[in-house]
């Protein structure tokens, strides 16, 4: 649990674009592609989502 909790924190991190070199040295010696790849899609998916939602929500308010 706390790899998955770690390999999603670095994730989102290099989303912001806030990733240290120290962790990608990490995540690159420590973490499983698969992992990175399954974080990495879900994290794309709940943005996409979070941005569909919110423009309902002002299209919504406009109406």
């Amino acid at each position: 649990m706390k790899n998955w909790f770690r390999t999603f924190a670095s994730v989102f991190a290099a989303f912001v674009g806030v990733q240290s070199d120290q962790n990608r040295i990490r995540d690159f010696q420590e973490g499983r592609f698969s992992a990175f790849v399954i974080a990495g899609l879900l994290l794309t998916v709940i943005f996409l989502l979070s941005v569909y939602g919110f423009v309902q929500l002002v299209m919504w308010s406009i109406d």
